[in-house]
């Protein structure tokens, strides 16, 4: 008995401890629960996906590229594709939940010319479904490619398939 006095102060600490580091957690978006499609936040998070881009006049594929995008809470998403880093920066944008498990992401990116001059930008728009599982997505790309003045020099089509990062 002459321990107990001692041991509640300490029972006492590690309780609030273990309570403030679980709110902690869940403050930040911690936890293991699986992300259902019900919810219209299903998609936040890190993507893993690949793109098939074509020339939406000739249906001709012209590149695959990997991609990477990170969806952001709020509405923000940030994107970057395996294209060598000097011939464009990272992409910014927005995402929106539509109707049941489809998504619209908004984003655009600067180009450069070889010699790291500005050559214009690209403004891209993805529609994708998200899966039952909230684990992968699937869906359609369009795209513009624009000269610095804003002039269009070419449309760009596409498919995507991609997968959350664990």
């Amino acid at each position: 008995m002459k321990n107990v006095p001692k041991s509640l102060p300490a029972i006492a600490m590690m309780s609030l401890t273990a309570a403030a580091t679980s709110l902690l957690i869940q403050a930040c978006g911690g936890g293991a629960v699986a992300q259902t499609t019900d919810n219209q936040d299903a998609i936040e998070g890190v993507w893993d996906s690949t793109v098939v881009l074509k020339d939406c006049a000739t249906g001709a594929v012209f590149d695959t590229l990997k991609v990477a995008t990170i969806v952001h809470h709020g509405g923000g998403l940030t994107s970057d594709d395996s294209s060598p880093p000097s011939s464009r920066g990272v992409a910014f944008g927005n995402w929106k939940h539509g109707t049941a498990d489809s998504y619209t992401f908004s984003l655009r990116f600067m180009r450069f010319d070889t010699d790291g001059s500005l050559a214009g930008s690209l403004l891209a728009q993805r529609s994708l479904t998200l899966a039952a599982t909230g684990d992968s997505v699937s869906g359609t790309l369009a795209a513009q490619v624009l000269a610095v003045d804003g002039s269009v020099l070419q449309s760009i089509c596409g498919s995507e398939t991609g997968a959350r990062v664990h």
